[in-house]
């Protein structure tokens, strides 16, 4: 079943968040907070990203492709959406979880990171890896 965000239906480009490859039952997920217009709108990026996280199938593992491309110090004062996402996820999606890659780091995310490093559940921690050249290649995708 797909799901659909009702202010990115209106609107769409407000959030950023989309299924973009799937193999051997792994799904993988983009985000780029740099293309979204609403990339401030807490409650709607954690409904679009609860919607469409509980599409995945519950034998299926998933992946968080997060491009940090554009980042900027105006995304880093967003940091409760940060937060608020790593709490979904550790609540409701980190036993499919499998890892996040971000890709094009720069020094804004490395901020936004250590300010939210001391909230954020081990279990989330141990699945952020850093891909700064982008070889990030789907078919070297690993299933538990």
């Amino acid at each position: 079943m797909e799901y659909k965000c009702p202010i990115c239906e209106r609107e769409p480009g407000s959030h950023s968040l989309k299924k973009i490859h799937s193999q051997n039952e792994v799904i993988v997920y983009y985000t780029c907070p740099a293309e979204a217009s609403k990339y401030y709108d807490n409650e709607g990026i954690c409904n679009h990203y609860d919607g469409e996280f509980s599409t995945i199938p519950e034998n299926n593992l998933w992946m968080w492709v997060f491009d940090c491309s554009g980042f900027e110090f105006k995304h880093v004062c967003e940091y409760q959406v940060g937060l608020d996402l790593a709490n979904l996820i550790t609540k409701k999606y980190s036993d499919n979880l499998q890892k996040i890659c971000i890709i094009n780091p720069n020094w804004y995310i490395y901020l936004l990171l250590s300010i939210m490093w001391p909230l954020i559940d081990d279990k989330i921690k141990s699945k952020i890896l850093y891909d700064p050249n982008f070889k990030f290649i789907f078919q070297d995708v690993p299933v538990k």
